[in-house]
This record gives structure tokens, sequence and C-alpha cells, in this order.
């Protein structure tokens, strides 16, 4: 069951929901399905953290907070282009998600020519 803050204080339960939330706001909390987007070098971790092996740390810190919100289901994702139309460039999943054991997770691919999933 997600809920949904209307106004500062007040929560309202409901079952179709989605919750968008940033990893600082979900500690502490937890959903039945969470989909952490953009893990993409320079986005997770971000660019002004690559500057630092503290600040790495941290990002990673940040990571582990966010996949432990996860219930049943955890989707990383990733995007294999990324920009302003006249600027786009292909990104390179983050470091981050190099460092899973292979046997933890399942891949799964967008078929490029239908627009659906399919096991990587």
């Amino acid at each position: 069951m997600g809920s949904i803050e209307s106004e500062p204080g007040a929560v309202e339960e409901r079952n179709d929901a989605v919750i968008l939330s940033t990893v600082h706001q979900a500690k502490g909390l937890e959903w039945s399905v969470v989909f952490i987007i953009y893990l993409a070098d320079g986005y997770f971790p971000s660019s002004r953290a690559l500057e630092s092996w503290e600040n790495v740390e941290e990002e990673r810190r940040l990571l582990y907070v966010a996949t432990t919100r996860a219930k049943d289901e955890l989707y990383l994702c990733y995007p294999i282009m990324a920009g302003r139309s006249q600027w786009m460039r292909i990104m390179e999943p983050s470091r981050f998600l190099g460092e899973l054991h292979p046997d933890t997770y399942e891949e799964w691919v967008v078929d490029e020519e239908v627009g659906k999933l399919n096991p990587g």
C-alpha cells in the first residue's frame, strides 16, 4: 500500500499510487516495488562525487539505502543515451552496477525495434 502526501503532514493511503522520491527522502520507508533510475556514471555517482574517493563512498552508501527500500522487487535502471536532442551522448552504466555479483540479478534490455523488455 502506498501513500501520497497532498499537504505537508497529510498522508492518504492508496493502492494504485506511484510514489516519486529522492534517495534521501526514502530513508526509513519501504515499498513493495522500487525503481532506481539514472544509474549512470556522472549521475549516480554524480560527476561532483567523482572528484574524491570519500564522495564516491557516500554515493555508494546512498545507493545501498535506496536498494534496501524494496520489499519484493528492485529495478536498477540506466539510460543508454542521455542529453538534449542535439547533445545526446552514450552513457556508461554506474560503476556501482559493475560491483554486483552476476548471480544476484537478472538483466533485462529494451528491444529497440519494438520497445519492449526482453531478458538480456
